[in-house]
């Protein structure tokens, strides 16, 4: 798995000097493999820009990470079309160009006869199959040995960001063709302005934590590239990729076991729900973990009165009640915040968070035994 962060271009001064040379250090001690960065943003010149890509590259290669650069706008034209700015280029190391709007298979062919680097990024989320198709046998006529990836586009302004259909739909097209498919997560300790609503690639992203994107992403994208495409990441964010993906690799036994804490106001009825072994519904969504044990159970008409109707939140335990009809006795575990429903009993909340992620493992077919932890 390829894990990039993003260093965007400011004016360098000693604070961003600062700034640049502790991303780095952490990204190379949380084991990150890349650093990208543009030089086509409208707000500062393209010299300033050239100026902290040529300090971001070489701090980036000291510590052996490969760098990708996105070139595209007015930029394109500018640096084919000047020597001064070429020379400079010349001068970095760099490994991908990521290409955005204003390129051709012309000015890339140019820009590749030209630069020493390795591969091309092409954008994965604005091209039909047939377009793919035509993109990858151009880039390839150029030279058989070009390395391309392709990356999605993260989208700043709040819905915008692309739906999941849409995105796996994509993937496939790219992953079929060997290609591997670079996700934006959003974090929210420093996320980049102006807007500072995150930078993700899924709507659905969209303030969630990174242990729940990159969760979701592991689990349901097969993902194998990933770029944290905020700013200035803490290092307790980069703690929670690395964990996150600990959790996510870890072997598991076939039954898992999950500790819980029951309220006092659970009945003896929901209690002898909750605690057995659980198999989860295939089909269960992003939003809720549906129970396949206590479904199977619920179609007997299982009554379970109303009780405790409170707002969900992630890692509740819930029980369908008797307003749901026959569904009543259904257990669900919750992963997205929800609003109260006096159909939906909240019962107790699993207590370790590594166990969120475990559960969202569900699909490779554990079964998860609830226990209740010792007073």
């Amino acid at each position: 798995m390829i894990k990039t962060i993003a260093i965007y271009p400011h004016p360098v001064n000693e604070e961003y000097r600062k700034k640049v040379q502790r991303k780095i250090k952490l990204a190379s001690i949380y084991g990150f493999d890349e650093v990208f960065t543009t030089i086509h943003l409208p707000e500062i010149s393209l010299e300033e820009q050239l100026e902290a890509f040529e300090f971001i590259s070489r701090l980036a290669k000291e510590v052996n990470l490969e760098v990708t650069v996105d070139i595209g706008g007015y930029f394109f034209d500018d640096i084919l079309e000047n020597e001064g700015i070429l020379n400079k280029l010349k001068n970095i190391d760099f490994d991908f160009v990521r290409l955005d709007y204003g390129s051709d298979i012309n000015k890339t062919r140019k820009l590749y006869s030209l630069l020493s680097f390795r591969g091309i990024v092409i954008n994965a989320s604005i091209y039909n199959e047939e377009e793919i198709t035509k993109e990858i046998e151009l880039l390839k006529a150029i030279d058989e040995k070009i390395e391309i990836r392709a990356c999605h586009n993260f989208y700043p302004q709040p819905d915008t960001g692309i739906d999941e259909t849409f995105a796996r739909n994509q993937d496939q097209h790219f992953k079929e063709r060997g290609i591997p498919v670079y996700y934006c997560i959003p974090t929210y300790s420093n996320s980049r302005g102006p807007l500072h609503e995150g930078l993700c690639t899924v709507e659905k992203h969209r303030y969630q934590s990174i242990t729940s994107v990159l969760s979701d992403l592991y689990i349901n994208y097969d993902l194998s590239v990933f770029m944290m495409a905020d700013e200035w990441l803490s290092e307790e964010e980069f703690k929670e990729v690395e964990h996150t993906l600990k959790v996510l690799q870890e072997p598991l036994d076939d039954i898992v076991t999950i500790e819980v804490e029951l309220f006092e106001n659970t009945s003896d009825v929901e209690k002898n729900i909750v605690l057995k072994n659980h198999q989860f519904r295939f089909d269960s969504s992003f939003d809720f973990l549906r129970s396949q044990t206590t479904r199977e159970m619920a179609e007997f008409a299982s009554v379970v009165p109303k009780n405790n109707t409170i707002a969900l939140n992630p890692g509740m335990i819930t029980i369908d009640n008797e307003l749901y009809k026959r569904y009543s006795g259904e257990l669900k575990v919750v992963f997205t915040s929800k609003k109260a429903n006096e159909k939906i009993n909240v019962v107790g909340m699993i207590l370790n968070p590594d166990d969120i992620i475990r559960l969202r493992r569900f699909r490779e077919g554990y079964l998860y035994k609830f226990v209740e932890r010792d007073s």
